[in-house]
């Protein structure tokens, strides 16, 4: 089975966790949490994985990219076995990429790809590339697909949209796959898109599981020799928990007389235990034991069930740039919680023996508490360090981490035509309250809602930024509904164009902007100098013509006085000046 959210385990006996994102993959060695393989392709982007074994490659894993073509990697070397075209042939752009892959039983030495553009299922062959064969499974392609093997090799597919699951009886090793006209058996598929499918095949009788992204997984039970119905098979259990479920498989294992199932979503980890008989008095399956986020202090990224008597699982959880891996085994008691012992390597045991060491030493050492202290505590109840709380910082919303949904407003403000409370909803900036919202809405809702998103953006640009956060996340949850729907998808026709009409002015309105922007500041500058005051050469001030007259009038008497004396000096002065000059 292929893994939806770019991480899943391989086999048990090779121990590794295959991660995949953008053009990326890696190998994690579960035991140490170590990179043991790594490749980067450029040109590819990788959309789906699944594992399959060859008799003279051993493990190997096929890896599907959004062009449409197929790339089968050697598992143990990092080597390239072979790269197919597959759907490349078919479609381009985004509708040929590969949308689900699932490992034939190792004697066909081949494996099953789907696309998300065409309806042809493909046996793809593992040495080489090529393409066996094809069928065709519908009106729709298919979204999920998985293979059970015995004496009958079965392949179950479920498509895009709301129509029942079909599941194909293979012929044998080699033979055309263009004579399957008609399934064999159809199932009543979920409210929803499925997001995970599985086969398991025991004896003359077939077990199918879907999970669509909801709190429970749907499980069937067919029976090999029954003849087609007219109408869909109904479920025989149904699978429940309190958190919404992402991938679901049958566990190998166990006892013959029970099934086991696994599943996990982001936030939870859930395994269930049933009797496999169809008189079971309850329809409803509560799970043996579950394993929360928080227990486990990261998102899950992927689960293997148990493979032997033992009910034990091996978890992937944390970023997936750096995962870390658990061993959880079920409660001792109802009332306990799951045991979870982590897989560490031996430098990460060291560090935490270290860190835990310290911690004893510092608890050791004793400290001096201030009597005040106590004081308080006995005045207050609680010390202000203990009651205190921590505030959340401006950049994040007090709804962020909850799983708070807007869908009943949101659905109420569309029904009603509520214009005030569909605007006081939709300008929240919460990303992780849109998702939770908007993955609440029906299709139907969603596009209604798209249509309100597109109209605001149209004539509220200055809010366009909250209402494409809110259509991304409507086309992310719903756009393999909108697709099957001709009708509804010609009707964002307009939208498009104006986002294409937008982007293309979007260099001429920066170039606008950047001029104003200078006009501005020229202009500010300008405003800036007129405010500045000139001081001038000569100041006025009154009385001054009176004082410069009786100045002038001074000078005139000085130099009067002068030019009398001078006249005074007589002829025998001035001869006796210069004889005394000359004794």
């Amino acid at each position: 089975m292929a893994g939806p959210k770019g991480a899943l385990f391989g086999p048990e006996d090779f121990g590794t966790l295959l991660v995949h994102a953008g053009g990326r993959w890696k190998l994690w060695r579960e035991r140490e949490g170590s990179v043991d393989l790594h490749h980067n392709d450029d040109h590819e982007i990788y959309s789906v994985a699944c594992w399959v074994k060859e008799k003279s490659q051993g493990h190997c894993l096929v890896l599907g990219c959004n062009s449409g073509r197929v790339q089968i990697w050697n598992a143990a070397s990092a080597e390239l076995v072979a790269r197919g075209e597959a759907f490349r042939k078919f479609a381009h752009g985004q509708s040929a990429g590969v949308a689900a892959l699932a490992a034939a039983p190792e004697r066909r030495g081949t494996f099953f790809a789907a696309s998300r553009g065409t309806v042809e299922i493909m046996e793809v062959g593992i040495l080489d590339g090529m393409t066996r064969s094809s069928f065709k499974s519908g009106k729709i392609g298919a979204c999920a697909l998985a293979v059970a093997s015995g004496k009958i090799d079965w392949l179950l597919s479920a498509s895009w949209d709301a129509t029942p699951l079909k599941l194909w009886r293979l012929p044998e090793p080699g033979a055309e796959l263009s004579n399957l006209k008609k399934a064999e058996q159809r199932l009543r598929p979920p409210g929803n898109m499925v997001t995970a499918a599985d086969l398991c095949s025991v004896g003359k009788k077939l077990y199918a599981l879907c999970a669509d992204g909801t709190t429970q997984v749907e499980v069937f039970d067919i029976s090999s020799s029954a003849e087609p119905s007219k109408t869909p098979m109904s479920s025989s259990r149904v699978l429940s928990c309190h958190e919404r479920i992402v991938s679901a498989a049958f566990a190998p294992g166990g006892e013959t007389d029970t099934l086991r199932v696994t599943a996990h979503g982001t936030t939870l980890v859930v395994c269930w235990s049933f009797d496999r008989g169809v008189d079971s008095s309850t329809r409803t399956v509560m799970p043996v034991f579950t394993v929360s986020k928080a227990e486990l202090g990261g998102s899950i990224l992927a689960t293997r069930g148990p493979s032997s008597l033992q009910l034990q699982l091996l978890l992937a959880h944390g970023p997936s740039a750096q995962p870390r891996f658990s061993l959880v085994s079920p409660p001792k008691s109802k009332k306990a919680t799951a045991l979870i012992e982590p897989l560490a390597s031996t430098s990460e045991k060291s560090t935490v023996a270290g860190t835990d060491e310290k911690k004893r030493v510092a608890a050791e050492e004793p400290t001096a508490v201030p009597e005040t202290l106590f004081k308080r505590a006995k005045l207050e109840g609680k010390p202000k360090a203990l009651t205190a709380k921590v505030p959340l910082p401006k950049s994040r919303s007090a709804a962020e981490g909850s799983h708070l949904s807007l869908a009943p407003v949101l659905r109420q403000g569309l029904r009603a035509q509520d214009t005030k409370s569909l605007t006081e909803t939709l300008h929240l900036h919460d990303r992780s309250v849109m998702d939770t919202s908007v993955s609440e809405l029906n299709g139907v809702e969603a596009f209604d809602l798209l249509q309100e998103c597109a109209r605001r953006v149209r004539y509220l640009p200055e809010h366009t930024t909250v209402y494409c956060a809110w259509i991304q996340r409507i086309v992310q949850h719903h756009g393999s509904f909108l697709r099957s729907q001709p009708v509804l998808a010609d009707e964002t026709r307009y939208f498009y164009d104006h986002a294409r009409l937008r982007c293309a002015m979007y260099r001429h309105l920066l170039r606008i902007r950047g001029r104003l922007l200078h006009a501005v500041n020229e202009g500010q500058k300008v405003v800036a100098s007129k405010d500045e005051v000139i001081k001038p050469l000569l100041e006025y001030v009154e009385g001054d013509e009176d004082l410069e007259e009786e100045a002038s009038e001074e000078k005139l008497r000085d130099s009067d006085n002068e030019d009398g004396d001078l006249e005074d000096l007589g002829q025998d002065d001035i001869d006796e000046f210069f004889d005394d000059e000359s004794e």
